[in-house]
This record gives structure tokens, sequence and C-alpha cells, in this order.
């Protein structure tokens, strides 16, 4: 029987490994969708970055949907175990697409990919938490930190080395490496279920009536469908996206006038961050739009002057500096809370958009120093990307363990998933905007088509940042004012239903 009061709970080292394989097979996967789809399916610039923007968006959207489903339906394991066999399909599939080029049948695999993550993303972290005893919340956040960085380790050796692997196995040997990866999940998940079910919610205790199956599947039919339409149709199917992820935070709202007096405060702030969010991930999402076509345009192949490296692998710099920025990250917060200063969560998101406006200023200044060779130095990018990182390491790694902390436990998967909406929604329109800077294939890259199409861009995305990192902190202090009022609240609660 697993320590719910230890550092890391047995089921929390399985669910971190399961972590590692998942990160290397879905983010492996995904660094090699821009080239394939650009080359290979030759879809236009813009095309490519409107699907994937979509493909990212999808799956957070989806994710809210899921989260009531296995909090409401079938249980938080059940979601996770079902969702990452439709992972498993998704990747065979996209192989036997890339194979003969099949442009449905890509669509298809990416599509059951994005329904896959709408419903198992948000269930690990509610089985994670369930791992640690309630008195053992702050190796909770720990571990969630750890997990994170594991995450990034799996996704930057894959996002490294699949695309050197295409020369030897091409788009479908990967594509089934992938496939395999998530068959040894499946294999973990098998073996330790007993252990897995102990963490899940109630429903995965119990056996579910025919009805509940047939309508989940039902349902997931349905899902896939519209999936596959809205990658299928992107200019009308954005608009599909934008519809799941305000109605999913006008659901939070609706849920929130039913709560206790303590959980509305705490939830008017959770409300309060995912609109923060939503901004924060424009920011994110432009690393999978505009930031990576620059790089595959215009990055050259030397690392550092020696290392070697594809275009299409920088977004590997992303998971390579999450992970080596965790371990002092964590540090740095021992320090100030010796030192007795403990920022919130609100605060600390305020910080990353600091970086994140540093990030895009040295990303600008990139597009005015082109070599004689046309090409723009990797370390650029790789400097660009340790700025970006370290904000998108002091929001990743808290938002969700705040937004946990802050529902009832009955919207756990639900509330968890408001965070992947506000990626969702960010997603999608940074793709929209980065597809202002899509330039036809045959485009000759001068400093001139470089400074008039990138500079400027960059520059802007910059000042907005520089902008929102003085509203957050303004707000900071909104959301703590609110939590701080919710929990005396919840004091006064508890108190009075011992007195009876």
């Amino acid at each position: 029987m697993q320590d719910h009061n230890s550092r890391f709970p047995t089921i929390s080292k399985i669910l971190i490994l399961r972590q590692l394989l998942w990160g290397a097979a879905f983010y492996g996967t995904y660094v090699l969708l821009t080239k394939f789809f650009l080359n290979d399916l030759n879809y236009s610039e813009a095309d490519t970055i409107m699907m994937m923007g979509a493909f990212g968006a999808v799956g957070p959207v989806f994710s809210a949907v899921g989260g009531f489903v296995a909090d409401k339906y079938i249980g938080a394991f059940r979601a996770v175990y079902i969702g990452y066999t439709a992972y498993l399909a998704g990747f065979v599939l996209l192989g036997v697409g890339a194979s003969d080029l099949n442009v449905p049948l890509s669509i298809f695999a990416i599509a059951l990919i994005g329904y896959a993550r709408g419903l198992s993303a948000t269930c690990p972290t509610v089985l994670l938490g369930n791992s640690y005893s309630e008195t053992n919340r702050d190796a909770f956040q720990q571990g969630l930190t750890v997990n994170y960085s594991i995450n990034n380790l799996g996704s930057f050796s894959a996002k490294y080395l699949f695309p050197f692997l295409i020369a030897y196995l091409a788009y479908q040997g990967v594509f089934f490496i992938a496939g395999l990866l998530m068959a040894c999940i499946l294999v973990i998940f098998f073996k330790y279920r007993k252990e897995l079910e102990s963490v899940g919610n109630d429903l995965d205790k119990t056996s579910l009536p025919f009805m509940t199956w047939a309508l989940f599947f039902v349902g997931s039919i349905a899902t896939l469908g519209l999936v596959f339409w809205i990658f299928s149709n992107l200019d009308m199917g954005k608009y599909i996206l934008y519809s799941l992820g305000f109605g999913a935070i006008g659901y939070f709202i609706y849920e929130i006038t039913k709560a206790t007096r303590a959980y509305q405060f705490k939830m008017v702030a959770v409300l309060i961050t995912v609109c923060i969010l939503i901004v924060f991930y424009f920011f994110y999402g432009q690393m999978f739009t505009s930031m990576n076509m620059y790089a595959i345009n215009l990055m050259g192949d030397k690392l550092l002057g020696f290392i070697p490296i594809y275009p299409e692998s920088n977004m590997a710099f992303n998971p390579l500096w999450c992970f080596v920025l965790g371990g002092p990250m964590i540090q740095v917060y021992a320090w100030l809370d010796r030192k007795g200063y403990s920022p919130t969560i609100p605060t600390k998101i305020a910080g990353a958009f600091v970086l994140s406006a540093i990030a895009f200023t040295l990303l600008g200044l990139s597009s005015e120093n082109m070599g004689p060779d046309g090409k723009i130095s990797a370390d650029w990018i790789l400097l660009v990307h340790f700025f970006q990182s370290g904000a998108e390491l002091i929001v990743g790694a808290l938002g969700a363990g705040f937004i946990f902390e802050m529902v009832p436990r009955y919207l756990a998967a639900f509330s968890i998933g408001l965070r992947a909406v506000a990626i969702s929604l960010s997603g999608i329109l940074a793709a929209v905007i980065a597809t202002k800077i899509a330039l036809p294939k045959d485009i000759v890259f001068t400093p001139e088509v470089v400074e008039a199409v990138y500079t400027g861009y960059f520059y802007m995305l910059a000042q907005i940042a520089a902008f929102m990192s003085v509203l957050t902190f303004a707000l900071s202090r909104v959301i703590q004012k609110l939590i701080l009022r919710g929990e005396a609240l919840e004091a006064e609660e508890k108190e009075a239903a011992l007195s009876h």
C-alpha cells in the first residue's frame, strides 16, 4: 500500500513515468507536423499555421468537456485509460497516412489524437493530487513541478531526435515509434490498474451501467466527427473552438452561482486568473506558430557553432530550458520562502509576462541580425526560448495545482480543464494572428523582407507582454483578497458545523 504522506507516493512515481513517455510521443510527433503538412501534404504556409494552431487548440478546449465527463460519468482513471488507447490508434493511423500521403487519413489521425488529448488531459493531475494526503499538499505542489520537468525531458529528447530519425525511418516510421511509446504506457496502466483506480474518483471504483457506456460511445463518435470537421474546414472550425471555449467558461460561471459562499470567492479568483492565462498563452502559442515558422524559414543548422540541429527542432529548446530551469526555480522559491516572502501565483504570472516581453524583444533583435548566408543564428533562438521557457515554467507548473486547490472536488477535473481552455482559446487566436505574417513558399528572404514581415510583429508582441505584466501585478492583489475572503468564510463554515 502506498504512503500518501511521503514526498513521492508510489502512484505519483508511476504517473511521472507516464508523463515522460507521453511527452516524448506527443511532442515528438507535434514537432514533425509543421513540415509534414507544409512539404509532404503540400499545404500553404498560412494553412499550415492554422492547422498547427487548431491541433494545439482542439485538445485543450475539449479537455474541459473531457474533465466534465470524467467527473460526472466515467471516472478519472477510465478517462485516461480510454484516452491513451485513442492516442495509440491515432499515432498508428498517422503513420499509415504518412506512408502513402493520404490527406483525409492523416487529418482523421490527428483528429483522433486531439480527441484523446481532450478526454484525458486533466485527469492525470486529479490522480496525482489524490495520491497525496490532504495534509501533504506542499509535497503535491513539488510533485507537480517534478512532473512538469519530466514531461519536458521527454519532450526535449523527442523534439531534438525525431527530425534526425526522419532520414532513416521516414515520417511513418517515427509516427509508429510514438505509437510504441503509448503502448508502453498502456502496459503500465494495466499492471497498476488497481492502484490507479484507488486514486481515481468514486466512479472509478464502481461498474458503470450499459446506458452510460452507450452514451459515452455515441458522444465520442460525435466529438471525433466534429474535430475531424474542424480540421477539414479551418476557416469555420475556429469559430467552433471559440464557442466551446467560451461555453466552458460560461458553465464555470454558472457553477460559481451554485457554490457555497466560501467557494464563490475562490472560484471568482480562478475566473480572473483564467482570463489572464488566456492572454499569457497567446504568447506561448506563438512558439508553435509564428516563432516556429520563423525558425523553419531562417534558423541556421548549427547550435553554438558545432551542434547540428534541424530548424524544426527549434521547439526542442523550450522543453530543454524547462527541464534545466525546473530545479533552480524550486530553489529560488525555497529561498524566498526562507526570507519570508512567498509570491502569489498571480504575482508569478506577472513576472512571467516580463520574461515574455524580454523574449520577444530578443526575437525582434534576431531578425535584424541575419548572417551572410541569409540565416539567423540558432543561438538567438536558444536565448529567446530561455526567457519564454522560464515564463512557461512559472505558469505551467503551478496553474493546475492552484485551480485544483480553489474549487470543489466535484468540479476538479473540469476546472483544471479551464487552464487548458485558456491554452486553446489563445492558441487558435495566436494562429489566426500569425497567419498575417505567412509568406509564399517561393519567397526569397532578404533583410528587407525579414524586417518588413517579422521585426515589427515581434516588437509589438513584446510591448503587449510588458503592458500585461503591469496589469497582472495589479490584478494579483484583487485575486489574493478574494482567496483570503474565501478561506475566512470556509473557516467560519467549519466552525459553525463543529458547534452543531
